[in-house]
């Protein structure tokens, strides 16, 4: 098993100096010690978003359902390697992934699905035991919760949509009445 080490940001900086200079990741591992695949990862990083990018990210960030909604958006849309979309919005790329796959399975309604916080407190507190299958009121809930940021979703898109279609009417130019 592999241990998962800390850099500082000095240790990352330290790495991509070298790499520019070298022009060759292995050989910046093979001095520093640092794995190839990462001087590679955080000198796309800091190009994407400069020594912000790499600084070291806190696990265990909640974002809510219009959080991922707009990042993914914007990923499926720019077409931006996984790299460079985990430095300019500072998710993981094994969560940008994720998020992509749910929306590429279930649509971007799926993203909603993934959200911990979401859970009624009420729920929370009747149902101790996970094993214990949901009542009906719990299930109806859910169910509503689910429909409520499908809805959402629906509007959202709806309104990009509109926005869309008056910015291309007012682009075009009407014929003279000549």
């Amino acid at each position: 098993m592999s241990k998962c080490y800390k850099y500082s940001l000095e240790d990352k900086l330290d790495a991509i100096r070298l790499y520019v200079r070298l022009k060759n990741a292995s050989e910046v591992g093979r001095i520093t010690g640092i794995c190839v695949p990462l001087v590679t990862i955080w000198y796309r990083q800091y190009q994407a978003g400069g020594p912000h990018a790499l600084r070291i990210q806190s696990h265990g960030n909640k974002y809510d359902f219009y959080d991922r909604v707009s990042i993914t958006e914007e990923l499926l849309k720019k077409e931006l390697p996984l790299t460079e979309a985990s430095a300019v919005f500072g998710v993981s790329i094994r969560t940008l992934r994720r998020w992509v796959t749910t929306v590429n399975q279930k649509g971007f309604t799926g993203l909603y699905d993934h959200i911990p916080s979401i859970a009624v407190p009420i729920m929370a507190k009747k149902r101790k035991n996970r094993g214990e299958p949901m009542s009906e009121l719990e299930q109806l809930r859910k169910e509503n919760l689910r429909l409520r940021a499908e809805l959402d979703l629906i509007k959202k898109v709806e309104a990009l949509v509109s926005e869309r279609c008056k910015r291309i009417t007012e682009s075009v130019q009407k014929p003279s009445k000549s």
